[in-house]
């Protein structure tokens, strides 16, 4: 579960800082400024990746990729590693400042080791043309409305600018970007085809749309618009016809060694675990999967029931009531976190739009996916996607672990990506006061907290005794087990990709058609899908100390409120701020947090 719209070219600045505000020092003030320009610089060098951040000021814009760019931007992450370490040593420091600087280091590793060591950028001859439907898509989706949140007439006018203006540049940009492309990769050549199948849909359709509404009688805007448009729609399908022609002769070479991958959970996702670690947990968590459904089928048997719809809530309805149904089920899981007191939900969340998955999208995302707040944005609201089956009876008597058919997987999912997963936790994040703090993105504690949230609500009782849902939650541990072992397998080289796939679809419950998908997406993105698996480890891991530290004081409530306060920043950051902080009340902590 997620959305990724956009897969830059190269990292950018991901970083946070823990524990709650210090006094103001001369190393935090260095740290800050050092983070900006690195955050900043980024943006304005690739202003793709300032559009997925929310950072305004490029959205018109796209880079020139070439050699002599991509060596200069190595040379400027070289020197400002270089300044960090300048700023040090760090060893005798606070813990806070400490931490800053481990995270600093850590996102500089990330950029440096993905032109130099992964190298995606020389392998992924979709990212180009992606990177701009991704952006364009942003563009649209965070629109400016005149009238609503603050906007004018003259906000919307200059946002249309910017989307005719970028794709005027884009034909150039991303003939430019194939040319760093001196090592195209099979796996990438097909995720990025199929994720550019339906560009030309939202081209045509969405985006269209949208512009006759703003240029009215404007014919002569109109007429620039659809100009830009059909050039990049031309440079999109040149784009995936190349990929597909040649695509079977690419080599598979999206493994890193098994070194690399233990080196990039240290240092850059500063884990305290090594990938026989991860493999091992998967194994575990695989298993219990497994015995879960085993336990809830012996059960069913005994009741006589059959599980699917008509034990799991019953059937979502078919057609327009289906988008309604969503929102009605989203609103009930934030009456019942606030009715069990498990976290303060604070009045200035936005609102989550329920929206079907635009079709340039399905092919990617089959299930539902979240849009949250961009950390440096003036919008609250997100934007929940979903992708209705062609047939929900169908996907019912198949149990297809995509599609949310009735009422236990839609509660289930949306608890993952909008209450309190994603959407809440995120929303939180990007309020935070301190600059570094704000940029934190940690996937492990992103997809961890939603997974924890899953089964937490199992556990707390929101389905009653209905054994469907725990069916649900139990096939979703197999995925996520099986996830955390294809990942380090398959990015080691221990595993070829069809043996991953094999592997996938049997433990899974997938066709072989979704495994291979998965295990394509799993392969070219390596380290992040463990992140659900070890996320919710370090939760638990926390959590534990933290009751055995406060006792008859502690609550869920407490403890949630504190570690969302943190942002969404490493784990490992997180745990030891946490703990160090248990002085304080948890209101304390909220109100540092500007939460």
């Amino acid at each position: 579960m997620g959305l990724r719209l956009l897969r830059p070219l190269l990292a950018v600045a991901l970083i946070g800082l823990c524990g709650a505000p210090q006094a103001a020092t001369s190393l935090h003030d260095d740290l800050t400024a050092l983070a900006q320009d690195f955050t900043y610089t980024t943006a304005a060098l690739f202003p793709t990746q300032a559009t997925q951040l929310g950072i305004p000021g490029h959205d018109g814009e796209l880079d020139t990729p070439s050699e002599a760019n991509r060596s200069a931007y190595i040379a400027k992450l070289q020197q400002w590693r270089k300044q960090l370490e300048q700023l040090g040593p760090f060893d005798h420091l606070p813990l806070v400042e400490r931490d800053d600087a481990a995270l600093l280091r850590a996102q500089l590793v990330t950029s440096l080791n993905t032109l130099l060591a992964r190298q995606s950028d020389r392998k992924d001859y979709a990212a180009g043309a992606n990177n701009v439907v991704g952006a364009i898509f942003n563009q649209l989706q965070f629109m400016p409305v005149a009238g609503r949140d603050g906007k004018s007439a003259a906000d919307v006018k200059r946002a249309w600018k910017d989307v005719v203006a970028r794709l005027e540049k884009s034909p150039t940009y991303i003939a430019a970007s194939q040319t760093l492309v001196t090592q195209p990769g099979h796996l990438y050549g097909i995720v990025g085809s199929q994720e550019l199948e339906g560009a030309r849909s939202f081209f045509d359709g969405a985006l269209t749309d949208a512009a006759k509404t703003q240029y009215g009688h404007d014919a002569k805007a109109l007429a620039r618009f659809i100009k830009a448009r059909d050039a990049t729609v031309t440079a999109i399908e040149k784009t995936k016809a190349y990929i597909d022609t040649h695509v079977a002769q690419w080599p598979e070479n999206f493994a890193m060694g098994r070194e690399a991958y233990d080196a990039m959970l240290r240092d850059e996702q500063l884990l305290p675990l090594g990938s026989r670690d991860v493999e091992r947990m998967a194994e575990d968590e695989l298993a219990h999967g497994w015995a879960e459904e085993a336990w809830l089928h012996a059960q069913a048997k005994h009741q006589n029931v059959t599980l699917g719809a008509q034990t799991g809530g019953g059937m979502a309805p078919d057609g327009p009531p289906l988008i309604d149904f969503y929102r009605a089920r989203i609103a009930e899981l934030g009456h019942f976190v606030t009715d069990h007191d498990l976290i303060t939900v604070p009045a200035w969340l936005g609102t989550i739009n329920v929206q079907e998955t635009p079709k340039f999208m399905q092919p990617v995302s089959p299930g539902a996916s979240m849009i949250s707040p961009r950390q440096f944005s003036s919008e609250t609201n997100g934007y929940y996607f979903i992708t209705p089956p062609t047939s929900l009876q169908a996907a019912a008597e198949s149990l297809d672990m995509n599609q949310d058919f009735d009422r236990d997987r839609i509660v289930s999912t949306a608890a993952h990506e909008a209450m309190p997963g994603h959407f809440l936790q995120l929303s939180i994040a990007k309020r935070h006061p301190d600059f570094i703090r704000k940029l934190a993105n940690s996937g492990t504690f992103a997809e961890g907290w939603a997974f924890y949230g899953e089964e937490m609500f199992v556990r707390l009782g929101l389905f009653g005794d209905d054994l469907d849902a725990r069916l649900f939650t139990a096939r979703w541990e197999r995925v996520r087990g099986a996830r955390a072992i294809v990942d380090p397998k398959l990015a080691s080289g221990e595993w070829s990709y069809e043996r991953a796939a094999d592997f996938y679809a049997q433990q899974t419950g997938f066709t072989p058609d979704a495994a291979h998908a998965a295990v394509a997406a799993i392969a070219t993105g390596p380290g992040y899908f463990i992140a659900y698996t070890v996320g919710r480890w370090q939760i638990q891991q926390l959590l534990s100390q933290y009751i055995r530290r406060t006792g008859d004081r502690g609550s869920l409530h407490d403890f949630h409120d504190r570690l969302l306060s943190y942002g969404c920043t490493p784990l490992e950051i997180v745990g030891p701020e946490l703990l160090a902080d248990l002085h304080k009340s948890a209101a304390e902590v909220r109100a540092a947090a500007n939460y």
